[in-house]
């Protein structure tokens, strides 16, 4: 198993990456949600595209492993934007 992340690590990095740039960007554009909704969509956007990439390098991609992308970023960009909306609160 930590030979498996060892390997990966520069995967999990770029990532972990890519979502703290996301949030610092999201953090800024406090006072705007349609461009706070649009950072969203690019981020999630991002991870299933860097998904596939990444899995197509590794040459173990497969339609599951894009659809399980999607679904996840589809989800992911559902529950910030309730959260941003203040879906819970209304």
């Amino acid at each position: 198993m930590i030979k498996h992340s060892e390997h990966h690590i520069g995967y999990y990095i770029s990532l972990f990456l890519i979502f703290i740039f996301s949030t610092i960007i999201m953090l800024n554009f406090s006072q705007n949600k349609q461009i706070q909704a649009s950072i969203i969509v690019l981020t999630a956007f991002s991870y299933v595209l860097f998904g596939i990439i990444h899995h197509k390098a590794m040459h173990d991609l497969t339609s599951k492993i894009v659809i399980e992308y999607i679904l996840i970023g589809s989800l992911g960009i559902s529950v910030v934007i309730f959260f941003i909306t203040g879906g819970f609160l209304s």
